[in-house]
């Protein structure tokens, strides 16, 4: 039997998926259409947004058979003959170098710094900045 209380209304409070907190948080009610809560903000970070009851199913990037992606850091990999070197921060390093960092795997120098001390480095999880020459 349902009771006043368990319907949603304006101004109450419901879980839903927050994008900006990644969480199913307690947000507040803002607008409905018929029974439905179409339009809430999250208790936690104050942000509104749409109503959704559970985390959004992420789309899967589906490959074409035959025509493999090739992301920057592998054409950057690939692209290189040299021998991986083993990251020190006391070692120089030009762009192209190939790096083996303990924490972050195989990397490819893209820049270095004006200063001399920082270089960029793409990893397959995404670009590092770090300091050489010391």
């Amino acid at each position: 039997m349902e009771t006043e209380f368990s319907k949603p209304r304006i101004a109450g409070t419901i879980d839903s998926w927050c994008g900006k907190c990644k969480l199913i948080l307690a947000h507040t009610i803002e607008a409905m259409v018929l029974d439905k809560p179409v339009r809430v903000h999250c208790n936690t970070c104050k942000s509104q947004h749409t109503y959704k009851p559970s985390e959004p199913i992420k789309a899967v990037a589906r490959a074409q058979p035959g025509k493999a992606r090739s992301t920057r850091y592998k054409v950057l990999l690939n692209g290189s003959d040299a021998a991986p070197k083993s990251y020190s921060p006391q070692d120089k390093y030009q762009p192209g170098d190939v790096l083996k960092h303990a924490s972050f795997g195989m990397g490819v120098v893209t820049t270095a710094g004006k200063d001399g001390t920082k270089i960029e480095v793409l990893f397959e999880g995404g670009s590092k900045l770090l300091v050489h020459g010391r």
